[in-house]
């Protein structure tokens, strides 16, 4: 290539360079141009002062990141500006606390137990102090045709109201409930370290296994030994949308048969397992033992589920196996019970 040609080709990348920048200009002005709802825009202020309080307390990068593409996205267009004003700025965050722990240590007996709580941030409300200032106050409602949208949004109010007092309600139930148990288990833990006869443990340990936008599942560990051991799990799964605590079949339509699908596909692992290893057993079409067969999940079975959709059931320790089995989980993939779901 000589030195003119080399020349030309430069001088034509400059020209297409300062034609693209030209052209970036002018899509930046239209960007720039699309307005953003009034109502959304004093959200959206709200979420960030929000969204920065709630970095301070917590850190939360997940928090950090959602806020900021909620922050960013409503000037993208025209269209997404607008709907972005019909959907909440932020959701509710769940998080599961050690609200106290008990520990002992003697020669014979030993306990570490922690005792969650679960505690819900509203995410989209203002901050306490907020809703009574001098602009609350003065702001006049919207008339003439839009008294039928106040009356929508008195209705949705309500509604979300509703489902708020639904929320407070369960987490109360499920905390109450969760420190009735714990409390009973360090109770019977005492009394029988106190007699000092034999040895003994208590440990109770909490995680959560879901937390996406529809779910919150907290599981709750436990492991008692006296001799010999035992472990067992208690699940608490909550449906953030209509805020109650559901049990399996609350996901599944009526007469769908979810019990025997499910149940058929965790018998076919079984089999698989016992199978592939002969030192593993599970109680399932035994005819030696048939008084020991698994018949199926029941109502209030352990469950939960995992990132991807999948159903994962949870049996405590002697529930399907004998005992140097342990707990026993099996994975339900979504597939085999997709159809029989209330929502897909």
């Amino acid at each position: 290539m000589n030195k003119q040609t080399e020349n030309n080709r430069i001088k034509g990348e400059k020209m297409d360079l300062k034609e693209l920048e030209s052209r970036l200009m002018e899509e930046r002005e239209q960007y720039q141009a699309v307005p953003v709802p009034e109502e959304l825009k004093g959200r959206l202020e709200e979420a960030a002062g929000r969204v920065g309080k709630i970095r301070r307390l917590r850190a939360s990068a997940v928090v950090a990141a959602a806020a900021a593409i909620l922050i960013l996205l409503p000037n993208t267009g025209a269209d997404m500006a607008y709907a972005m004003g019909n959907i909440p700025v932020i959701g509710k965050l769940f998080q599961a606390v050690t609200f106290r722990d008990y520990q002992y240590e003697s020669d014979r007996f030993n306990a570490n137990v922690e005792v969650p709580q679960i505690v819900v941030e509203d995410l989209g409300e203002a901050e306490k102090g907020t809703e009574n200032t001098p602009e609350a106050e003065t702001e006049e409602p919207e008339k003439g045709a839009s008294g039928k949208e106040n009356g929508d949004n008195s209705g949705k109010d309500m509604e979300e109201a509703s489902e708020a007092d639904q929320l407070e309600e369960t987490i109360e139930q499920v905390n109450f409930d969760i420190d009735e148990v714990t409390s009973q288990l360090i109770e019977e833990f005492q009394a029988m370290a106190e007699a000092g006869e034999s040895y003994g443990g208590l440990e109770i340990h909490h995680e959560t296994v879901t937390n996406d936008e529809r779910y919150f599942t907290l599981k709750l560990s436990i492991f008692q030994s006296a001799g010999s051991g035992s472990e067992s799990y208690k699940f608490y799964t909550i449906d953030k949308r209509s805020g109650k605590r559901i049990q399996i079949g609350d996901l599944f339509l009526e007469d769908s048969g979810y019990t025997e699908a499910i149940s058929e596909d965790i018998k076919k692992q079984m089999k698989a397992i016992m199978a592939a290893d002969e030192t593993k057993v599970y109680w399932v079409d035994s005819v030696d033992t048939p008084y020991w067969n698994w018949e199926g999940i029941k109502e209030d079975q352990n469950f939960y589920l995992d990132a991807e959709g999948n159903l994962v059931v949870v049996f405590d320790e002697y529930e399907v196996a004998p005992g140097y089995m342990g707990a026993q989980e099996f994975t339900v993939e979504r597939s085999v019970f997709e159809k029989l779901l209330k929502e897909a």
